[in-house]
């Protein structure tokens, strides 16, 4: 629990830092978003074969470098497995994702709730970000639902620098926040799907 404790406090201390270096400046192919979250579509440049054909959603950075999570890696793991014991907890069938390669034990959730809940990280507008499973757990039983939820396994991390290379490498199309990739129901559809949308724009 210290180790989720430590890792909440570090998202939560994203967003009040400057995004990809310094301010003003944007990383190569950003078509222009002003959030604190973009979507990251793997192009065909991609070497890496961890991250070949994904889409990731990348919040802001610390001196760690920025944090994201694959969206389209369903795992074999149903949600139910993880919180067994948690009689609300919608969609048990539903799949536990690979957030990516890095602590593949720390599990976050995004959800969508009409109030914030408590010990998050604002995504977008409604949507928010978690790693307190008992604390979901406890909010479920209290009777708050999200009206759309996904549970991630890892996260994928870049060291200071390491993504503007990638992005000066044409490694990726960056696109603006979509909280409707957050939730697709066709996971596996997201990447041709945003692939297609990127194409008038430089990766």
């Amino acid at each position: 629990m210290t180790t989720r404790r430590t890792a909440l406090r570090a998202l939560i201390a994203l967003a009040g830092l400057p995004w990809l270096g310094t301010a003003g400046a944007r990383p190569h192919g950003d078509p222009g978003t002003d959030g604190d979250t973009i979507l990251l579509v793997a192009s065909d440049k991609m070497g890496d074969p961890r991250f070949r054909e994904t889409v990731l959603m990348v919040m802001r950075h610390g001196p760690g470098g920025p944090l994201g999570v694959i969206l389209n890696r369903p795992t074999q793991y149903a949600r139910g497995q993880l919180l067994p014991r948690s009689e609300e907890l919608p969609g048990k069938g539903d799949p536990i994702f690979l957030g990516g390669p890095v602590s593949r034990r720390t599990v976050f959730y995004i959800g969508r709730f009409e109030t914030e809940p408590p010990a998050v990280l604002t995504i977008a507008p409604g949507v928010f970000m978690g790693l307190d499973l008992k604390g979901l757990a406890q909010l479920l039983e209290s009777g708050v639902r999200p009206t759309a939820l996904r549970l991630f396994a890892g996260y994928a991390g870049w060291a200071p620098g390491q993504l503007e290379r990638e992005l000066r490498q044409e490694s990726w199309h960056v696109l603006p926040m979509d909280a409707a990739a957050l939730f697709t129901q066709e996971p596996t559809e997201l990447y041709p799907r945003l692939k297609t949308r990127t194409q008038l724009i430089p990766a």
